[in-house]
């Protein structure tokens, strides 16, 4: 079955160029110049992963995804912004906000096409365990679905790549540079703060108290740990 893929995108020479790559290495591709109606159209369609303009005629691509993180339905579905804003604030609000990447314009097609392979390959699982329960927490793997003490947890497709990682490994500290290799398949846009905000984005959904973290430690001067609270 065919992987569908939504561009959201206002430039149309861009998007001719979106949509032949796009096709030519089979995907199913639909071309969305502005946000208006966009939402239901995500909702109704379910595509596999979305690339999204920043700034689009009629709205900002930032809000759209906060938009699309809210509703149970399209919270898990990977976001790649496409954006000529380049400087590392717009890259960090980006994540913080729920994308899963930020691409700077111009870019390659080819180095497109890899990260969008990377992200739909780690969503459809990586791991061959089934779940992960400990002390309220639930992860299902091949549904791709967490929760806290019976309550759905709206993760982001990265956010659960990274906690189902950690919830696979208790107990064992990985620095930056390794998450980065082994959820992120080692590649090389990724920096050590693209690690740090989506682990403040984990633990305010699964820390009592995000300052005083539970399940993921701080390993001072190292990394991070998954530990189940006893």
């Amino acid at each position: 079955m065919q992987q569908s893929i939504i561009v959201i995108e206002d430039d149309q020479d861009l998007c001719t160029l979106l949509e032949y790559n796009l096709a030519n290495n089979g995907y199913t591709v639909k071309v969305l110049h502005r946000l208006d109606g966009a939402l239901e159209i995500v909702r109704d369609s379910q595509p596999d992963l979305i690339l999204l303009d920043v700034m689009l005629p009629d709205g900002d691509g930032f809000e759209f995804c906060r938009q699309l993180r809210i509703h149970a339905a399209t919270a898990q579905i990977p976001v790649l912004f496409l954006t000529a804003r380049s400087e590392e604030v717009d890259r960090v609000l980006g994540l913080e906000i729920g994308g899963d990447d930020y691409i700077t314009k111009p870019f390659s097609p080819r180095e497109l096409l890899a990260r969008i392979k990377a992200h739909l390959r780690r969503g459809g699982g990586r791991t061959q365990q089934r779940s992960v329960k400990a002390q309220g927490l639930d992860i299902n793997y091949p549904a791709r679905q967490a929760s806290l003490a019976g309550t759905p947890l709206e993760l982001t497709a990265t956010e659960f790549a990274l906690l189902g990682f950690l919830a696979e490994n208790p107990g064992k500290a990985y620095t930056r540079e390794q998450l980065i290799a082994r959820v992120w398949d080692g590649r090389t846009h990724i920096t050590p703060r693209n690690i740090d905000v989506h682990v403040r984005r984990l633990r305010e959904q699964i820390e009592e108290n995000p300052k005083h973290p539970k399940w993921i430690q701080t390993v001072r001067g190292f990394g991070y740990r998954f530990d189940i609270p006893s």
